[in-house]
């Protein structure tokens, strides 16, 4: 069995308004040194905003069909809900996508929906050798309810072609 199968997981009970900053802290723990939504990602060299490439000892490396391949067959269920993620995002490339949208298609709550993109950055870390997720994201204003800004996903045409080509394969 590997490491991460071995761990044991215990409920904490966290204040909200402290969440984002305990996903942060775990995120540090475990090795990934970027913080995802609603914490603005840094050092991980997919944001469009201004990131230091120096922060980040992992390469920037392209995402192939095999990648995608590999990706598609990851039995962790937090990469299956990303793997869905990028379903969505394939089927209308270069589209900016909210955070809201993704979780209300996916049908989980935003939480959930960190959960599973901060694994993906652990995932994408240990087995791709990589700092890149295969989607870019950018902070901005957002129609959504109680909110000002969220983060917007995209896939752009090159990436979104080789993710439906290794779906069709898979």
């Amino acid at each position: 069995m590997n490491q991460e199968s071995q761990q044991q997981f215990i409920s904490v009970p966290v204040p909200s308004q402290y969440v984002t900053q305990v996903y942060a802290f775990l995120a540090e723990l475990t090795g990934a040194t970027s913080s995802l939504p609603p914490v603005p990602p840094t050092g991980t060299g997919t944001s469009t905003s201004t990131d230091s490439p120096d922060e980040d000892p992992l390469p920037v490396v392209e995402w192939t069909v095999e990648d995608f391949r590999k990706l598609m067959i990851e039995p962790l269920s937090s990469v299956q809900a990303i793997t869905r993620v990028l379903d969505l995002l394939a089927k209308e490339p270069d589209t900016r996508v909210s955070y809201t949208s993704i979780a209300n298609h996916l049908g989980m709550e935003k939480k959930s929906l960190q959960g599973n993109l901060s694994a993906f950055t652990r995932a994408v870390r240990k087995h791709y050798i990589r700092r890149n997720w295969p989607m870019t994201w950018a902070d901005g204003l957002t129609s959504e309810p109680g909110l000002k800004s969220e983060f917007f996903y995209t896939m752009n045409a090159t990436v979104a072609e080789r993710w439906l080509k290794a779906r069709s394969q898979g």
